[in-house]
């Protein structure tokens, strides 16, 4: 049984929120600047046996599928603009 779209709508803007309440927390405790630097160290821990190029090919194929999500919201973002300007005349 699939979900409709404000189902997911109403998940995207609770997960928005929800991090938006965990760095307003780490900025008031004062740890925001500590998370880019915890960040870091566990990239550095990740990527210490792998070489070169094998972390540049995971990172080319984590920005084709990036750009591929973008432009599949962006293309339902137009769908639903369309749908609502269609109703509203």
């Amino acid at each position: 049984m699939g979900r409709t779209a404000t189902q997911i709508e109403n998940d995207v803007t609770l997960a928005g929120q929800l991090l938006t309440d965990t760095l307003a927390t780490a900025r008031r405790r004062g740890w925001l600047p500590w998370i880019s630097v915890a960040a870091a160290l566990v990239v550095g821990l990740a990527m210490r046996r792998r070489s070169t190029a094998e972390v540049a090919g995971r990172a080319q194929r984590t920005v084709d599928r990036g750009l591929q999500i973008m432009g599949a919201l962006a293309a339902i973002e137009r769908f639903r603009a369309a749908r609502a300007r269609r109703r509203a005349a």
